[in-house]
């Protein structure tokens, strides 16, 4: 999601590796004194989260030579170099030792090239995400990472399934005792289906209102009682239940929960049987208007974790027809949903649709490199880093610039899970790490679904996610942030470093947009795996100049995320060197991490670990 510049020590560009049409940017960024210091905690604003602009095509013609990997020689050497003071760093004491092999410029290095026009934008599949493959293997071979693939490869495969509808022969109905409801393709409604067959039909499948469709044992909540639901079209709030007892808010009060992402809700239609499952939207509910889904089903997407005939949102103008024939409203169908006593209720609505998809299959890599641990007992645990390396590709619509480049979003990421798997080379941790660059994040967390789902070692040996996405690129801030501190002790770990030195811990700065949930840590945690988001902290040590979040949401999925002048790496290297910190922590202790008492995720460690 977000990069960051060097400063006075330019880092020398290997022989094939000169900067393309972007690269002068990072070549002024390099010339000028180190800029602002600060940074904004953006509240994952992208990844899984909402959808990316349609999917990208390959240019018509792209460089066919492949990156060449620098030697170890021509890379910068980080011992040789002046390192930043704690001063300069903003903390109470030094951040030596195996954290010195973290350097901005060596960072730079490597966002510069995975952001490059040759890499064509990086989406899954096509030859740009090749190229950024062989260069990060390069990068991981080069550094002495075993291979966590099989027969010596770095390569994990990934299978992706696209699918797009042909909206032309597409069609819903939904029909009520007054009449059918007035959908209007991206107005009010926006449907697709993702059963993976050419042609679905839904014929006249009874509309079921679920509340908000969450089964929770830690509150001993369940919308479903236990109700037959197969066959029916189920009808989702968004969100979670405002639910208040004995003056506690339950799901988080105003933090959404996993229960309150609407990806959460067609995993639980799936559950149930259901054909499909329909999201009411509002405002209210989502935190944005309806335009910025209302196209969803209209693109090309990548199959999710649910194979259902029809999945769609429709907005509130749309419900409250449906509400008022349940004689209520549209907030006394929130109302009815927050009682604890809801089961589902049958609307008298009936739902037809017939949905035309195209189905095509590719596949495409995650790539991954381990630290053999040092300790007997524990080398057979690890601990996992990721950082997605696929973007949106290209355009050829547009005008001019036509390459999305991703260079906070991510090759930034990516540049700086290698640069802390340096220094986990020379730290010789106990447990074991792997480093993981993972496919088809934009898609839907695909990657990194498929990595926990087939991990390379069994599944109970991962004891904990460390995920860096966008992270910090306009300098210091008197903060560290990580979105997940509260959730578990990773987060408590965390907070204990980032004060050892002398700086603020962080978390989300907009708990109710449930950032957690939309980034590839959510693929470890549904797992029951402990995980921790590496943010960009917002208390900057000096005025920017400008509003960090905005420029960063002005630059977020358009071809204008490239690196730029007012990038100040400074902020990501200390970061890094934090968070290397605190991983290494864990990566010696001898206990597991775990989640909180009463976290969504506790059941699914318990389930994943035996309880212990």
């Amino acid at each position: 999601m977000h990069p960051s510049p060097t400063n006075p020590e330019s880092p020398t560009f290997p022989a094939g590796h000169a900067p393309d049409r972007r690269a002068p940017r990072s070549a002024l960024l390099l010339r000028s004194p180190l800029l602002l210091l600060a940074l904004l905690l953006l509240p994952v604003w992208g990844c899984e989260g909402e959808p990316a602009p349609d999917a990208p095509a390959e240019p018509a013609a792209v460089e066919a030579v492949p990156p060449r990997v620098p030697d170890a020689e021509e890379l910068p050497e980080t011992r040789t170099m002046d390192g930043p003071t704690a001063e300069e760093l903003g903390v109470a004491g030094p951040l030596e030792g195996p954290a010195e092999r973290i350097h901005r410029a060596r960072i730079l290095l490597d966002t510069d090239v995975l952001s490059a026009d040759s890499m064509a934008g990086r989406a899954p599949g096509t030859e740009g995400e090749e190229r950024a493959v062989r260069y990060i293997e390069g990068r991981m071979a080069g550094m002495g990472l075993e291979p966590a693939g099989a027969d010596g490869s770095y390569r994990l495969p990934v299978e992706l399934v696209v699918l797009e509808k042909d909206v032309e022969a597409s069609s819903l109905v939904i029909e009520g005792p007054d009449g059918p409801l007035e959908l209007v393709v991206e107005e009010n409604v926006t449907f697709w289906s993702t059963s993976e067959e050419p042609v679905v039909e839904v014929e006249e499948a009874p509309l079921v209102f679920v509340g908000h469709g969450v089964q929770a044992p830690e509150y001993d909540w369940d919308d479903f009682k236990d109700e037959d639901l197969s066959g029916a079209i189920l009808l989702f709030l968004n969100d979670d239940p405002d639910v208040v007892e004995d003056g506690e808010a339950l799901f988080g009060g105003d933090i959404r929960t996993y229960y309150g992402r609407w990806t959460y809700k067609f995993e639980q239609a799936q559950a149930r049987g259901a054909l499909g499952a329909i999201v009411v939207h509002t405002f209210e509910s989502a935190a944005y208007d309806f335009s910025v889904i209302g196209n969803m089903g209209e693109r090309q997407m990548w199959q999710r974790d649910y194979q259902l005939d029809l999945l769609a949102w429709m907005d509130s103008t749309q419900t409250s027809r449906v509400a008022q024939a349940m004689d209520t409203d549209v907030p006394g169908l929130f109302q009815m949903a927050s009682d604890r006593d809801f089961r589902p209720v049958d609307t008298g609505f009936r739902v037809s649709a017939e949905v035309h998809t195209s189905v095509d299959r590719m596949e495409a890599p995650n790539v991954a490199g381990v630290v053999r641990g040092t300790d007997p007992e524990l080398a057979d645990e690890y601990l996992v880093f990721t950082a997605h390396h696929d973007h949106l590709g290209v355009d050829p619509s547009l005008e001019g610039d036509t390459i999305f480049s991703g260079a906070l979003d991510n090759a930034l990421g990516v540049a700086s899970i290698l640069s802390v798997a340096e220094a986990f080379m020379e730290a010789g941790p106990r447990r074991s790490v792997m480093f993981v660059s993972v496919t088809a994040e934009e898609g839907g967390l695909i990657g990194s679904g498929l990595f926990v789902e087939s991990p390379p070692v069994p599944r109970d040996r991962l004891v904990a996610n460390f995920n860096v996405d966008s992270p910090q690129s306009y300098g210091l801030t008197r903060d560290v942030a990580a979105i997940g501190i509260d959730m578990n002790t990773l987060g408590e770990t965390f907070s204990d470093v980032v004060a050892s030195y002398g700086l603020e811990p962080a978390g989300d700065p907009n708990p109710a947009a449930g950032s957690f949930y939309r980034s590839d840590q959510l693929s470890f945690a549904r797992a029951g795996i402990p995980a921790l988001y590496l943010q960009a902290g917002r208390d900057y040590v000096e005025d920017l100049g400008f509003d960090a979040l905005e420029r960063r949401l002005e630059h977020y999925h358009q071809v204008s995320d490239q690196i730029a002048p007012e990038w100040d790496l400074k902020g990501v290297e200390r970061d890094l060197r934090v968070f290397f910190q605190v991983a290494l922590e864990v990566a010696n202790a001898d206990e597991r991490p775990r989640w909180n008492p009463g976290n969504e995720f506790e059941s699914a460690f318990e389930e994943l670990y035996g309880g212990s």
